[in-house]
């Protein structure tokens, strides 16, 4: 009888660890905020030579990609309004386009950190696409002669194939002071 047992019981939990596993997780076709990131995709590596381009101080790139009609968002004091909602800056693409130029008459030896898995973008499960970036900014000022290091992060949506919305945040507190410099002079 123990032997009876004894194998009733082995194949029992033969059986149990070869059962498929039952997850308690909501379907992800229901969790409308869910989706999927990667980092060897199209727009991954159309944002990273953005900001390839960026660092030489050339625009054609974000020209091509971005829409003229960008809502861009920068994250620092100042730009929130009553609502708590951040502010867009007017202006679209060309005014995106002349800041970055504008970094590059008060700074030199701008670099930004490019290592893996400061890119990702990510496919929502409602179908919103959008690349994600975090790293580091660096710079001298032309004015000041200081180092900066500057954490950067932006989220940049996607609407088909141009980036029709873009979030930066980053501490402005350098670049003030650079602009501030760049005065003086």
């Amino acid at each position: 009888m123990k032997k009876v047992f004894l194998s009733l019981l082995v194949l029992a939990t033969m059986f149990a660890c070869n059962a498929p596993e039952k997850k308690a997780d909501v379907a992800s076709s229901e969790d409308m905020e869910g989706g999927s990131y990667v980092s060897l995709d199209d727009k991954t590596a159309k944002v990273k030579q953005m900001i390839e381009a960026y660092m030489k101080n050339d625009t054609t790139v974000a020209h091509d990609l971005v829409a003229d009609t960008l809502k861009l968002y920068d994250g620092f004091e100042g730009r929130v309004d009553s609502l708590n909602n951040l502010v867009a800056s007017p202006g679209g693409r060309t005014e995106f386009i002349k800041s970055d130029l504008y970094t590059h008459s008060i700074f030199s030896d701008i670099t930004v950190t490019l290592r893996p898995g400061d890119l990702k973008t990510f496919t929502g499960n409602n179908g919103q696409v959008a690349t994600g970036y975090w790293g580091i900014w660096k710079g001298k000022g032309k004015y000041s002669n200081a180092e900066t290091k500057v954490p950067l992060h932006m989220i940049l949506w996607w609407k088909g194939d141009k980036i029709v919305q873009m979030y930066r945040i980053f501490d402005p507190t350098t670049l003030k002071a650079e602009v501030a410099a760049s005065q003086k002079k």
